[in-house]
């Protein structure tokens, strides 16, 4: 008899293979809850986005004035890139924006200095329906910008609504 224990190499392998995908699995584990912590985290923000909409495309391009809505366009007056109708149940919080009064010549030249944007191009302004995180129609947008960053926080203060300069090519329907 030997003085040293006999080992069945194949037992030391399967040993070390359980081993290993003991560690896998744990690490699989972890990775998961992980990822279910950040996605949770993620669905407690206040972003919304846009919404297409062909009706609000037709509306602005007919300078007709939704009920209960403030106006207000970004960029310089000799070239406003976007212009936003809000719902009076909101404050857009941003000193970016300039505010113009729908029922004066100004709103109709804004609209259509946005509307040129797409004169000779591919890309043209397009609305859009602004939504809160939970889906909630805060006001319009028309734009050849297709994207915005939209915050509104639990005030009901929209406290970013700024565009994705990005213009989209292609369809441009909803």
């Amino acid at each position: 008899m030997s003085a040293y224990p006999t080992f069945n190499l194949g037992e030391v392998i399967d040993m070390i293979r359980l081993k290993l995908d003991v560690a896998r699995m744990s690490a699989a584990i972890i990775i998961f809850f992980m990822f279910l912590t950040i996605l949770g985290g993620c669905k407690t923000t206040n972003y919304g986005r846009l919404e297409s909409s062909s009706d609000i495309t037709s509306a602005f391009e007919a300078y007709q004035i939704m009920p209960d809505h403030s106006y207000y366009y970004r960029g310089p007056a000799s070239r406003p890139f976007v212009i936003v109708g809000i719902q009076y149940n909101f404050e857009l919080n941003s000193k970016l924006w300039v505010e113009v009064d729908p029922q004066s010549k100004d709103f109709r030249s804004v609209i259509d200095r946005i509307s040129a944007q797409g004169m000779g191009g591919t890309t043209r302004p397009w609305g859009f329906r602004i939504l809160d995180h939970s889906g909630r129609v805060v006001g319009v947008w028309y734009s050849a910008s297709r994207a915005a960053a939209v915050e509104v926080n639990e005030n009901n203060q929209i406290v970013n609504l700024s565009p994705i300069r990005t213009v989209t090519r292609g369809d441009q329907g909803p």
